[in-house]
């Protein structure tokens, strides 16, 4: 087992741990969780033996392999494969030892192969070619050098390679930077299966909840260990709060009440040994450490000035031409209400299919039609490189928006996580999560009527993300986000999109239903194809199974076509009714707010009538917005019904 004792690590004179202890048991799975600088890499790499302590001492044992991810995968020659199997370093002892003994001592090399075969030396290959295969790599990618690979596929090769080690001890810092859902939901699988001991930082609430057995959090130098998921352990930290803040309240009245008495009394003679007495239990009285409840950064996007319906279309819209076509044929309609994620493995073209919506890309063929005047708040994932480092947060706004109050723009960003001098530090002092939450600022500042969002939480941690998902709840606007983060999805999203190979489709579920269809294609795939029926081709599926013949690119637009305007009539009626509610339901709320006036209770007689005759109408609109609801509700069960895929494609929105 792990044993930390007395721990204490230091940044300069900043401390990140002081005295903390953890006991991690073999099988452990350990989450390790914190704000950004809180010190979880740190530690990481502490227990990796590559930064020493500044007091306390970390027991392991001492036969135990550990692996990690590397920091930097260099793009050399080397096949991509090859690079993987270095991770067994057994096994490259052990080939390398073979080529020695090619030509010479025959007890040696039996020696030598038995255990090669012990080690399942023979399948090495295959399983390094798996793990490349769940990682997204395709089957030729194995063999290609390391320099074709990108920066961002690269470390995926890491990952795989530190996969492949056969250790006891398995270190993980960010694991899912990176990768995509699908990847991500692979990465679970594994590690689930995984024997040895696993202590991963992460970001992702629901990547921890499907991986960890425990969680160990860091918070103003202290570390707890909670056992469970994620989820688990903030409901602890909850009740902990709650504890502290209660325990904290209590102190706090008694030394008030010991104060007021010895303000009082201390001068007078009769009770001056009385308030010297309460002045020792004063002096005494211990305060009570409060965990702090309140996030550093409060995000609040406001609300647009417009919000045109529809706010964005595309109508076939494509980017690039025959062999490097990154987008298919694609139609939309974006509407204020839609709150869609975008779904997809790496390179399918959901950056390629945002790019477009943004304006930053113009479609090759077909039309993309914003609304008159539509104000886009567009996060892509190359804006934080672009931001000025000599400068500070606070210019860049003033840059933005020149007539803006310097003090409304201080608040704003105290807001996010930059109060009092930190607004006017340069953005080159700054930390990569601090410059996306610089960015995220500069988009909401401007109260955009559609965001659009490549990645918004690559390099924040989980206190942001929550504060990111908060905002985006109560954002007012349209909403198309591509996100790795699951949770920030289920939480902000009611629609989904799936992009593959640069196609777009409606994906009709939620994302377990999409996790559950990858593990279902994953197993697919690895039990190999189906069968040949007797014409030598695997059995048909899906609607081509039929026998009929398929519909032509062209006949398929029809009929959808065909089914929009089917749908149209029920889409009005439905928009019709939702609108009268919202009518009705503003009235109320007004009604309800002169109903609150103190001065309608005074007996008076005019004031009595104009009780009776809000009482009278508040009535009548909850009647009428009853009868409106029902019959929205009655549209909307109709339109569903009607459509011919239970959730339409993003054509028929």
């Amino acid at each position: 087992m792990i044993r930390m004792h007395n721990v204490e690590l230091r940044r300069g004179r900043q401390i990140l741990l002081q005295g903390a202890e953890l006991t991690v048991h073999p099988g452990w799975r350990v989450g390790l969780t914190g704000a950004n600088g809180s010190g979880k890499s740190s530690l990481l790499a502490a227990l990796q033996g590559e930064l020493s302590l500044d007091a306390g001492s970390i027991e392991q044992p001492d036969d135990w392999v550990v692996a990690h991810l590397p920091q930097e995968v260099p793009g050399s020659a080397r096949p991509a494969v090859e690079y993987v199997l270095d991770g067994d370093a057994e096994l490259r002892e052990l080939q390398r030892r073979l080529e020695e003994e090619h030509d010479g001592d025959g007890a040696e090399q039996a020696r030598l192969y038995a255990r090669l075969d012990a080690i399942d030396g023979w399948t090495a290959e295959a399983r390094a070619r798996r793990l490349l295969a769940g990682l997204g790599f395709s089957d030729a990618d194995g063999d290609r050098p390391m320099s074709d690979f990108s920066g961002g596929w690269r470390m995926r090769l890491g990952l795989a390679r530190t996969l492949m080690t056969r250790s006891d001890l398995l270190l993980l810092d960010e694991p899912t930077n990176h990768l995509d859902v699908e990847t991500i939901v692979w990465l679970e699988g594994w590690l689930a299966r995984y024997p040895g001991t696993v202590i991963v930082i992460a970001h992702d609430r629901r990547f921890l909840d499907a991986v960890v057995t425990h969680i160990a959090h860091i918070e103003r130098g202290a570390l707890t260990l909670y056992s469970g998921g994620y989820t688990q352990a903030e409901a602890r930290r909850a009740e902990a709060m709650a504890q502290s803040e209660a325990a904290a309240a209590k102190v706090a009245a008694e030394r008030a009440h010991l104060e007021q008495f010895v303000r009082r009394f201390r001068a007078k003679a009769s009770k001056a040994r009385q308030a010297q007495s309460r002045l020792k239990r004063l002096e005494a009285l211990e305060d009570v450490a409060v965990i702090r409840a309140a996030r550093p950064v409060h995000l609040h996007i406001p609300s647009p000035q417009r919000l045109p319906d529809p706010l964005l279309a595309l109508d076939h819209a494509t980017v690039g031409h025959g062999e490097s076509r990154r987008l298919h044929p694609a139609s939309l309609r974006l509407r204020p209400e839609d709150r869609v994620g975008i779904l997809g493995p790496n390179g399918a073209g959901k950056s390629t299919l945002l790019a477009l919506l943004a304006g930053e890309l113009e479609p090759d063929t077909g039309e993309r039609q914003p609304a008159p005047d539509l104000r886009i708040g567009y996060f892509a994932q190359h804006q934080r490189e672009q931001l000025d480092l000599a400068v500070s947060p606070l210019a860049h706004l003033q840059r933005q928006d020149p007539r803006a109050a310097e003090q409304d723009l201080r608040n704003f960003l105290g807001g996010l996580g930059f109060g009092g001098e930190r607004a006017d530090r340069p953005v080159g002092e700054c930390s990569g999560g601090e410059r996306v939450r610089l960015v995220l600022a500069q988009l909401m500042w401007q109260a955009p009527s559609l965001l659009l969002l490549d990645e918004p939480t690559n390099h924040l941690d989980l206190d942001m993300r929550e504060a990111l998902g908060e905002a985006l709840e109560a954002y007012a606007g349209g909403l198309v986000v591509v996100a790795h983060d699951r949770e920030l999805l289920a939480r902000v999203c009611d629609r989904f999109w799936r992009v593959e190979d640069g196609h777009l489709s409606e994906f009709d579920g939620d994302l377990d239903d999409y996790a559950r269809e990858l593990q279902e294609r994953r197993s697919r795939d690895e039990a190999g194809p189906e069968p040949a029926g007797p014409g030598g081709a695997a059995a048909a599926s899906g609607d081509d199974a039929g026998g009929g013949p398929a519909l032509s690119q062209k006949d398929r637009r029809r009929e959808a076509a065909r089914a929009r305007e089917a749908l149209k009539p029920l889409q009005q009626r439905a928009d019709r009714a939702e609108a009268e509610c919202a009518r009705l339901q503003e009235r109320l709320d007004a009604i309800e707010a002169e109903l609150a006036d103190g001065e309608l209770y005074t007996g008076d007689a005019e004031a009595a009538d104009r009780l009776a005759a809000l009482t009278r109408e508040q009535g009548e609109l909850r009647r009428r917005l009853e009868d409106h609801e029902g019959e929205w509700m009655e549209a909307m069960e109709a339109l569903e019904a009607a459509r011919p895929d239970a959730g339409g494609s993003p054509a028929g929105k």
